[in-house]
């Protein structure tokens, strides 16, 4: 079945072609009409332009005809020139063809002036010499149109190119400076200086070669890219070759030829543009032509309307759409034979419209609704899989962190139980206060001591100040047995946490030793260089040297204990 739908479409499309095809051809026969004037009038304007210079030199009005002959070629170069703004793609391409129609319409404009306007001798020598800027610059720019040749569109021509403008512009020069050297035209003692009596010397050789040295090195590029060309490639080579013919028989002297082309400005310029527009219709220069054929072939089906919804332009595999359905598209995306999809969009002159095959795209997205529930629900079990894993990770930390406070606290935890039981059956009132404030300080330790191991296995790094809330703290129970106590610690240091826990640690184990005679106790922490500097003090009847071992001093001076150490600052190595 699907194989005689097949069938059956592409016989719609081919009646569908045929009938578009029916429907165009007036504005296809106009266009080919358009370029045929436009080859024709070219021509007739050449020949125009040909007879003007015949009837002018039989005719009395010699100003008349060699000024409308000037005005012809000067027409036709401006035209080619827009002509090359408008077809040509290439950017580099297109400003160096203008660049030489330019030079073009000046040689006409100065020659012109120069024979028919001019009355100072002085002028019509520096007119004369000015022509040598479109025969020196002429050529070498041919060099970068040869260069161009083949290449694509955001081709830019190489830096090296750019440095043949260097001795065009010295012969230029050498040229336009004459009358200083008279190297290039020497002229006899005595006589007026003018293009009627003058001899060459060695600059005009040196000019003449550069002018033959870029004019052959053209030539050859474009004979040789030629051969890149796919139809036609024989044009260029047939332009090139009568222009060398002609520059040979001009040469020689021949009457016929003086009398046919013997203005070789206006045959050289003629045979110029001839060979530019073979490259152009070979295809060796980038053109925007061609666009109906391309459109018709392309694989998208698209259609080109006028504003009224009449079909202009057509690719082959387009289907046909009614006026309400392009209408329609015209405010957003249509869906027909809910496989298709077309789309309008607006252009100057009418609209363009495309079909879009979403068959694929509808399977896909339906494939994807139905991976899409799997996932959903494979998500589902996952996130519960990973709650449930979440959890047992959770209370396996917190087992962890609890059984390693209990490890590291069992003494203290032991000695708690120890003063609960006999707090329990102690009954004087007395001896149970105290009691109390000894497990609140054992209590607080316990507490703040397993808020440092938290605090530890989240960073290596904490504040001084941390370390001072659980002096503080500790402090405040034992001063509910009748001790004075008395922190000092510098703010905004940083200590590493192991170190916090050793101070406290050590803290504990000395108030543990003499919670019963200690009278004062002092802790205080200074910052000295790279390090802190921390001394506690204890006024007690008890024996604390045991403890000098774990301190890096420790002495004892009437009753007052002293232990110094050092830590170092966090982040200093």
């Amino acid at each position: 079945m699907s194989a005689v739908m097949q069938k059956v479409r592409q016989k719609q499309q081919k009646q569908r072609k045929q009938t578009q095809r029916k429907q165009q051809p007036q504005e296809q026969i106009q266009q080919k009409k358009q370029r045929n004037w436009n080859q024709v009038i070219f021509a007739g304007l050449v020949i125009a332009a040909l007879l003007c210079r015949i009837v002018g030199k039989v005719s009395p009005r010699y100003l008349f005809w060699g000024i409308l002959r000037t005005l012809i070629y000067i027409g036709l170069y401006i035209g080619w020139g827009i002509s090359i703004h408008k077809r040509v793609v290439q950017k580099a391409a297109k400003n160096t063809l203008i660049f030489i129609s330019g030079l073009m319409i000046f040689w006409f404009v100065v020659r012109s002036i120069k024979y028919f306007f001019a009355m100072d001798v002085n002028v019509e020598r520096y007119l004369w010499y000015s022509y040598y800027l479109p025969m020196l610059f002429i050529p070498q720019a041919a060099v970068q149109t040869a260069v161009l040749l083949g290449q694509p569109e955001e081709y830019i021509l190489p830096k090296w190119l750019k440095f043949l403008y260097v001795p065009t512009t010295l012969c230029f020069l050498l040229v336009l400076s004459n009358d200083f050297h008279q190297c290039v035209f020497s002229f006899a003692a005595g006589e007026v200086w003018t293009d009627k009596g003058y001899s060459y010397a060695w600059g005009y050789y040196t000019v003449l070669l550069w002018e033959v040295v870029c004019a052959v090195a053209a030539f050859a590029l474009m004979v040789y890219k030629c051969r890149l060309s796919q139809r036609k490639k024989y044009l260029p080579v047939i332009g090139i070759g009568i222009s060398i013919l002609y520059a040979i028989i001009y040469a020689s002297g021949a009457e016929w030829m003086q009398v046919i082309g013997g203005d070789i400005t206006a045959a050289l310029c003629l045979l110029f543009v001839c060979i530019f527009e073979s490259c152009i219709y070979c295809g060796l220069i980038q053109t925007n032509t061609g666009y109906e054929e391309l459109f018709e072939v392309c694989t998208m089906g698209a259609q080109i309307t006028d504003r009224n919804y009449r079909v202009r332009y057509t690719s082959a595999n387009a289907m046909e759409l009614s006026k309400a359905v392009m209408r329609e598209a015209e405010k957003g995306e249509v869906v027909v034979d809910k496989k298709t999809l077309i789309q309008n969009r607006p252009i100057q002159g009418g609209h363009i419209l495309w079909q879009e095959d979403i068959e694929y795209i509808i399977m896909l997205l339906e494939r994807m609704e139905e991976n899409r529930k799997t996932i959903e629900e494979s998500n589902c079990l996952e996130q519960e899989n990973y709650q449930t894993k979440a959890k047992i990770n959770m209370l396996r930390e917190k087992n962890r962190l609890y059984d390693k406070l209990q490890t590291q606290t069992a003494g203290q935890i032991g000695l708690l139980n120890e003063l609960l039981s006999r707090y329990e059956v102690e009954e004087d009132l007395v001896k149970s206060r105290r009691l109390l404030a000894k497990i609140s300080v054992i209590g607080t330790y316990i507490k703040r001591y397993g808020n440092l191991i938290f605090i530890g296995e989240r960073a290596e790094i904490s504040d001084v100040a941390e370390l001072g809330a659980c002096l503080e703290e500790s402090f405040s129970s034992l001063k509910l047995m009748g001790i004075e106590c008395a922190l000092t610690a510098p703010a905004g240091e940083r200590i590493y946490v192991r170190d916090a826990v050793r101070i406290y640690s050590f803290f504990e184990s000395i108030v543990e030793a003499s919670v019963d005679s200690i009278q004062f106790m002092w802790v205080k922490i200074r910052p000295c260089g790279e390090e802190l500097i921390v001394c506690m003090e204890v006024e007690s009847e008890a024996n604390l040297s045991s403890f000098f071992d774990k301190t890096e001093k420790g002495e004892c001076e009437e009753g007052v204990w002293k232990f110094t150490f050092t830590v170092k600052k966090a982040g200093e190595k």
